[in-house]
């Protein structure tokens, strides 16, 4: 009987390693959209978006395999009613691009419907009076706040603003003394994912409510990160700046790091009279050009690297931020090449690298995500004809 117990448990071991190398070799093959009308692209990328926004889940993979040990822990939850990794999930950055993805619709492409679907959708998140239904425990939230803004300006409905003020109410308190925000308020660590996440909500806040003082907050954050997550030799950011020993952590090729602090950068260049963050953009156009594998756009980790299939989130990222400083045009031709690499035949956004778990642990998941979805639609809403 101990013999039969043994092997029971060593097959289950080996089984579990096995499962996630079955299931990418004989699993469903990502059917990818190959078609030649730009419009019936954007129009496909658009749909999925709306269907996005009937979920009360989360798309984006926040687990660092696809393993059968995962998947046996997500039903153990579900079976036990446990909603924190839900909550955690739903209330994160990817809602809040799927949101900004579909208002630059609204504005830049005119599909009116594109607002009234995102009105309906914030309903889950704030109030009639601006209060929030969820709570804002890290700096990833802070997207949550350029949305209301964005509603904010689009609609001037008082409630978006109120809620704005909230996020940022709650998004000071990992501020130090010093101007330089906290990724998390138990760690003395900056995190290069502060730079995209926090500052293009501070750059239209300041704008909004005139004040200076967090306009310069948002200028802190990029400057310190080109300072010290960069180096004078300007290369590829590292993944954050240990604040109390005062040494770099992490990756220093991580694609999505990149594009973190581009979305940080760019937010800031566009808004900035500092010629040195638009200089730091054109620089970084420059390194990334060299850096694109044969196919033309990026992987998840730049340079060497043994997986280098296309990172869309990476990707996306870099395109978005140079589109906006207005130093790369988005042409049909862009658009066809990028989607015959990532986005499937239903419009879904795929191979977007699921959430970083913490420094040096990287996620090996590539999956649908909302947001790839969204920073598409942005770029699809602002492309050239």
């Amino acid at each position: 009987m101990i013999y039969i117990t043994l092997l029971a448990i060593i097959f289950f071991q080996l089984f579990l390693i096995a499962y996630p190398l079955i299931k990418r070799k004989f699993g469903q093959r990502i059917k990818l959209l190959d078609i030649e009308d730009v419009n019936i692209v954007k129009e496909k990328v658009l749909q999925q978006a709306y269907q996005m926004l009937t979920s009360k889940s989360t798309n984006m993979s926040f687990n660092d395999d696809e393993g059968l040990y995962t998947l046996l822990a997500t039903w153990k939850n579900n079976f036990l009613g446990k909603k924190s990794h839900h909550i955690y999930t739903y209330f994160n950055f990817p809602l809040a691009f799927l949101l900004l993805g579909l208002l630059d619709q609204y504005e830049s492409a005119d599909k009116k419907e594109a607002l009234a679907k995102v009105e309906r959708k914030v309903i889950d998140l704030v109030t009639n009076e601006g209060q929030l239904k969820f709570k804002v425990d890290k700096v990833d939230q802070a997207m949550f706040g350029l949305v209301f803004l964005r509603l904010y300006q689009v609609t001037n409905k008082e409630h978006y603003f109120e809620a704005a003020k909230n996020i940022y109410k709650y998004i000071s308190l990992f501020r130090k003394d010093d101007g330089i925000y906290l990724y998390r308020k138990e760690h003395n660590i900056f995190f290069i994912d502060t730079v995209g996440l926090l500052c293009p909500f501070l750059m239209l806040y300041a704008e909004i409510t005139s004040d200076k003082s967090i306009k310069a907050d948002a200028e802190r954050q990029v400057q310190f990160a080109l300072q010290y997550c960069v180096g004078p030799n300007q290369g590829l950011a590292i993944h954050a700046y240990d604040l109390t020993h005062n040494h770099p952590l992490g990756s220093v090729n991580w694609a999505r790091g990149m594009g973190w602090l581009l979305l940080g950068l760019s937010s800031v260049a566009t808004k900035s009279h500092n010629e040195q963050f638009r200089n730091a953009t054109e620089h970084y156009l420059k390194i990334l050009s060299n850096l694109k594998e044969d196919y033309g756009f990026w992987a998840q980790f730049l340079g060497h690297t043994n997986d280098k299939t296309i990172d869309s989130s990476g990707s996306l990222m870099f395109l978005y931020s140079f589109m906006k400083c207005d130093l790369i045009n988005i042409d049909e031709f862009l658009i066809k090449s990028l989607t015959a690499l990532c986005v499937d035949v239903k419009g879904k956004v795929q191979m977007v690298s699921g959430d970083t778990i913490y420094i040096n642990k990287y996620s090996r998941v590539k999956s649908v995500s909302e947001l790839g979805q969204g920073i598409l639609l942005s770029i699809l809403a602002e492309s050239k004809k």
